[in-house]
């Protein structure tokens, strides 16, 4: 049986355009260099709204937009019917009092009546605000939302359902919104079907004809990693200037006898899912398909389902949604044929890909299809709608994160061995939702964003080589010595020393002599140390003695090898994941090192006991 979305494209994958590997560089005499692409790039004066309307015109019966159903099929929504709704939703909230400058909250996940709900109030000029479920789902997540209401004071609300996202409703900022949904309105909610039965009058089409390209479209609540959620405000001109300076990077032939098509899971409330992925999916007239799985293992086998159904041409992740994919490819077969037979590209970001899964990625296509698949990296922020920089060439190694893309410029200050990461271009936000002064602090004195990043060169003799990651300034500490310990750079280091067996580490050794570490397992990959009876409990790898004497050894290797503020006297295998709902990991699967640190501070403190805690592995 072939592939859902076979008529798509034919299985042979596309020559990708890929941009030269070159930077201009002005070095000023303190230091700083600035950094930009030499390709020329023009800010553009249009909105993501124009290209709906185009394909819809273009290709009105290609799929745009499809999601499973209850019964496991897929519901597909066609570029016509899409703009069909969008029109009626955003007349229907102009019926229902929407004016200019409005907010509209989006409590729920991804889906076709949340894109519909998002593109429709974008185009009336009411500014929309996709916020994580996680908070509604989650023990504490509420805390989050009553923090968000009081910035947002949303005019209105979208849920897919009532249960459990009107728990809300209780929320004084929230209780005098207009609540709509799609599923079990009642008395308390604008049934969505009600909008798609409104006819669109010349009052929206003289709102979607009036955009100004400079003015907030949408808020990105960033997931509190340094700090409360702010409210990072993102214009028509950021979203359309991000998805066009991605394309003069990595393109394709256009043909629309072949258009993308993508299975995605990344969530609309962060950046990358919504302005990268589904921008990005509509700037090239594709289709995508709403994946319901996540890169968790109790969620990845809805993920595998649908990439057996769905053979993508293009596939963005990250790190540890790659890792996970990689097992399970290993062991599947029929998913290796379905996932490979017209992938032209992987992408990922957010942190550095594992050097074990890179080449295990590499070594299944081969055995697949008989080629390599590029594998590309991006760097960016939710306050630059995300794009700052790529690596735009096949070959690159595990936390580089390439060079600035077009009408970028990269500042980079010295800082130690490394350099802090500014930026100023088209796609960089005005700045945060009723937070003045985070705002005036967030830009230095000649107006570029703080990254709060530390970046270096791959090769200083070569600039046209890249950078790579070097962590964030806000989790680089000093030991008792004085000496710093850059955080990012070392977790990499050691996930690459332990070859995958480690899922993610926390570093400990603030005002310590040494660094410690909490650490997880990849439960698949430390079976193949395992050597206790019982290989198949996860709790159980964490006391294995072969998995510990396998970790063991590399972290010896590794403090052999390096200096004495990279060497690692500890460590603990936790079986208790981060939480979500307490902000140790984001939706996006990225830990939160200073909250980890915060919330585990007994198992903190076990690490450097004297003597050693239960469960303390000694290097």
């Amino acid at each position: 049986m072939d592939s859902v979305g076979e008529h798509a494209s034919p299985v042979s994958s596309r020559e990708l355009r890929l941009a030269p590997r070159q930077v201009l560089i002005d070095d000023r005499s303190d230091g700083t260099k600035i950094l930009k692409s030499p390709i020329e790039f023009r800010s553009s004066d249009r909105s993501v709204l124009d290209l709906l309307s185009e394909w819809a015109s273009r290709a009105p019966d290609r799929i745009f937009l499809a999601q499973r159903t209850p019964d496991g099929g897929w519901q597909e929504m066609t570029y016509r019917e899409m703009w069909r709704r969008v029109q009626a939703a955003g007349q229907g909230l102009i019926n229902l009092g929407a004016a200019r400058g409005d907010r509209l909250a989006i409590l729920s996940g991804n889906s076709i009546e949340h894109a519909i709900v998002m593109f429709a109030a974008m185009a009336i000029d009411v500014v929309v605000a996709p916020i994580s479920p996680s908070y509604s789902l989650l023990p504490g997540g509420m805390a989050r939302i009553e923090d968000i209401a009081k910035v947002l004071r949303p005019n209105f609300v979208f849920a897919q359902s009532r249960e459990p996202y009107f728990a809300a409703r209780r929320i004084r900022e929230f209780a005098g919104a207009t609540w709509i949904t799609s599923e079990g309105a009642g008395a308390e909610a604008v049934e969505l079907e009600r909008l798609y039965s409104t006819e669109p009058e010349p009052a929206f089409f003289e709102r979607l004809s009036s955009i100004d390209v400079d003015r907030p479209a949408k808020i990105l609540f960033t997931s509190g990693s340094t700090g409360l959620p702010k409210g990072v405000i993102n214009t028509h001109r950021m979203m359309m200037c991000t998805i066009e300076m991605t394309a003069l990077l990595v393109s394709s032939d256009a043909d629309d006898s072949r258009w993308p098509v993508q299975v995605e899971w990344l969530p609309w409330h962060h950046t990358m899912g919504s302005n990268i992925i589904l921008h990005g999916v509509l700037r090239d007239g594709g289709t995508l398909y709403i994946d319901d799985g996540r890169p968790l293992p109790h969620l990845f086998h809805r993920t595998i389902a649908n990439l057996k159904e769905v053979s993508p041409t293009k596939m963005l992740s990250v790190p540890g949604g790659y890792t996970l994919l990689c097992e399970a490819l290993a062991a599947d077969p029929q998913l290796r044929t379905s996932f490979f037979r017209r992938l032209d590209a992987l992408m990922y970001g957010g942190s550095a890909i594992a050097r074990p899964t890179l080449d295990k990625l590499k070594e299944l296509a081969i055995a697949t299809i008989g080629r390599p698949v590029p594998i590309l990296s991006g760097y960016g922020a939710t306050e630059t709608a995300p794009l700052i920089s790529a690596t735009h060439w096949t070959g690159s190694e595990p936390g580089e994160i390439g060079l600035p893309a077009p009408g970028i410029q990269l500042k980079l200050v010295p800082h130690g061995d490394a350099y802090e990461a500014r930026v100023k271009g088209p796609n960089v936000t005005p700045g945060y939702l009723e937070m003045p002064d985070a705002t005036r602090a967030a830009f230095d004195e000649e107006g570029f964003y703080r990254v709060g990043d530390l970046v270096s060169f791959v090769d200083p003799a070569d600039p046209n080589m890249g950078l790579r990651f070097a962590g964030r300034v806000s989790e680089n500490f000093k030991l008792s010595n004085g000496t710093w310990v850059v955080a990012g750079a070392l977790r990499t280091a050691l996930l690459a020393a332990t070859e995958g067996v480690l899922q993610d580490v926390v570093i400990a050794g603030e005002n310590r002599d040494r660094c410690a570490l909490l650490a997880w397992l990849n439960s698949a990959r430390a079976k193949q140390y395992a050597t206790g009876s019982n290989k198949a409990e996860d709790r159980d790898l964490c006391c294995d003695p072969g998995v510990i004497a396998f970790i063991r050894e590399r972290l010896q290797r590794h403090n052999k090898a390096t200096g004495s503020s990279e060497r690692i006297v500890s460590f603990i295998l936790s079986d208790e994941p981060p939480s979500l709902g307490a902000g140790e990991i984001t939706d996006k699967a990225y830990i939160n090192q200073r909250a980890v640190l915060n919330r585990r501070r007994e198992q903190v403190e076990m690490l450097y006991g004297r003597p050693t805690g239960v469960g303390v592995i000694v290097v």
